[in-house]
């Protein structure tokens, strides 16, 4: 089964970005070229560029040390303490959904990571609203089970995850539906006074999703980015007790995805009824391919 959708981009830049960068940089973004912008990266020593639907377009602006240590000030509101556990898990959270993954010199004690300096440089992701509908998916959430979303980075899983969640949780379905939203990112966008849905925004996912199972009555959770030994404990936690799981992973084919032995646990439990791959074309069409359990199986068996 193969269905298409076109995603719907915000204005060219959100403007909590305005105030949090200088303005020769903002002019040298909105200059680019690019037709629309997902990431804006920031690196000391290297020209600012902009990824446009998987394609890298440099400006002519420039990075220097103090210029990415003021961005990052700013984006931390002053106060590194307050944002540190994330900044050593590599990311901040600002305004809008909008993640920003950070770069540096480590502090580690103990094999720990304790702390990180020297910012070195900023990959700042854009969040989109999507106007799609994910109807296909939620159809085999409604009868079969659990979904897996996966492509590589920066595709549109969460995109993808946003429209299914809203829909599901609209009066259309009316599915009880509990967002785990660890990094700040999925929840964006999810305005509607009459959606049947709760955010748990910044829950580690296995809290999370035992927080929605035993005391928010989900009917189904989406959470993104799976991929550990927790996440694959919690959520087998949570199907044992008959909720489905909308979810996703980094992986460019079936067989990397099953590759991965946190995932293959939930594969072999039957967690995922069905798997969706997410692609896109040049001009910025987006797909998703299903797979059965079973199709799966076969394809990974074949491959080993």
């Amino acid at each position: 089964m193969t269905s298409h959708f076109q995603a719907k981009r915000l204005p060219y830049l959100p403007s909590e970005l305005q105030a949090l960068l200088p303005p020769p940089l903002w002019e040298a973004i909105l200059h680019s070229g690019a037709p629309a912008i997902e990431e804006i990266r920031l690196s000391v020593g290297r020209v600012a560029s902009v990824t446009a639907i998987g394609k890298s377009y440099p400006t002519k602006h420039l990075c220097d040390a103090d210029e990415i240590g003021g961005i990052f000030k700013r984006m931390c509101g002053g106060s590194l303490y307050a944002h540190k556990e994330t900044i050593c898990r590599g990311f901040l959270t600002l305004e809008g959904g909008i993640r920003v993954g950070v770069c540096g010199h480590a502090a580690v004690e103990n094999g720990r990571l304790i702390g990180v300096s020297d910012i070195s440089g900023l990959v700042i992701r854009i969040p989109h609203k999507a106007d799609v509908s994910g109807a296909g998916i939620l159809e085999l959430l409604g009868t079969k089970g659990g979904v897996l979303v996966y492509s590589p980075p920066g595709v549109g899983k969460t995109t993808l995850l946003r429209a299914i969640a809203k829909q599901a949780a609209s009066d259309a379905y009316g599915i009880r539906t509990v967002i785990v939203d660890t990094r700040g990112e999925l929840g964006y966008g999810m305005d509607g006074s009459h959606l049947a849905l709760q955010i748990l925004s910044g829950y580690p996912r296995a809290i999370g999703i035992e927080i929605a199972v035993q005391t928010l009555g989900a009917q189904l959770i989406v959470c993104d980015e799976i991929g550990d030994e927790s996440d694959a404990s919690a959520l087998l936690a949570s199907a044992n007790r008959g909720v489905p799981m909308l979810a996703s992973a980094h992986a460019s084919t079936i067989q990397e995805l099953l590759l991965r032995p946190s995932i293959l646990r939930l594969h072999q439990a039957q967690i995922f009824s069905f798997y969706a791959r997410i692609s896109r074309d040049a001009g910025n069409r987006l797909s998703y391919q299903i797979l059965s359990h079973g199709e799966a199986e076969l394809l990974r068996k074949g491959s080993s």
